[in-house]
């Protein structure tokens, strides 16, 4: 099937699935979407203001449909859970990058792989790798040589320094600041408005200025 003919459907049916919806559009412009896949118990027929949710993944996995996917969920984790079962479904789905017009990413100095989101007003510097699926919200910066494994989600108006390592399957909070060469390991969290000037462990989650581990066992 030729790609321009391809349907495309988002995955997810919340405010960001709806927010990836609005960015496809900007980015496509007349091309329309078919519409939203969401989780059993979803309303089938549901008007989300760019489509309506035509089934669930059951559905969609279930068809013989060729399909180009876009994720709509902001928690990293279920992201790559919901998205497991479309990856082993051979090359009957794509998932293209989406990157808004308004983002300043030099594709001769940014490695990019595939299913990405990069909002409008991010600025992308140099010799920067990016994995797969990750999103990167509105106004987010990221500096020289720093590099993303797959599933991560900054939040807006975060700052990445240069040489900054996240792992896979990283949740960075609104507003967050991560200091140059720091690594931020994979399932990691770095709260809202955080200053991360230190590395931080696998599955750990970190707050506050400078970030520290979230104690669990306190108030």
């Amino acid at each position: 099937m030729d790609q321009s003919s391809r349907p495309a459907y988002i995955i997810g049916t919340g405010g960001l699935a709806r927010e990836i919806a609005q960015l496809f559009e900007q980015i496509h412009g007349p091309r329309v979407l078919k519409g939203f896949v969401g989780s059993p118990g979803d309303e089938i027929g549901k008007h989300l203001g760019f489509g309506q949710i035509v089934g669930d993944d059951a559905w969609l996995l279930g068809s013989d449909a060729e399909a180009d996917l876009v994720v709509g969920i902001g928690y990293p984790r279920v992201r790559a859970r919901v998205l497991e079962p479309y990856l082993h479904a051979g090359d009957r789905f794509a998932f293209p990058n989406l990157i808004h017009p308004t983002a300043m990413v030099d594709l001769a100095r940014v490695r990019i792989g595939r299913g990405n989101a990069i909002t409008a007003g991010c600025v992308f510097t140099t010799d920067i790798a990016v994995g797969d699926f990750n999103l990167f919200n509105l106004q987010t910066t990221v500096g020289h040589d720093a590099t993303f494994g797959d599933f991560c989600v900054l939040n807006p108006s975060v700052n990445v320094s240069g040489g900054v390592r996240l792992g896979d399957r990283v949740l960075v909070g609104t507003g967050a600041q991560i200091l140059e060469g720091r690594t931020i390991g994979t399932d990691a969290t770095v709260g809202a408005g955080a200053v991360v000037t230190k590395d931080v462990p696998s599955g750990v989650t970190v707050v506050g200025v400078p970030a520290r581990p979230l104690d669990h066992g306190g108030e």
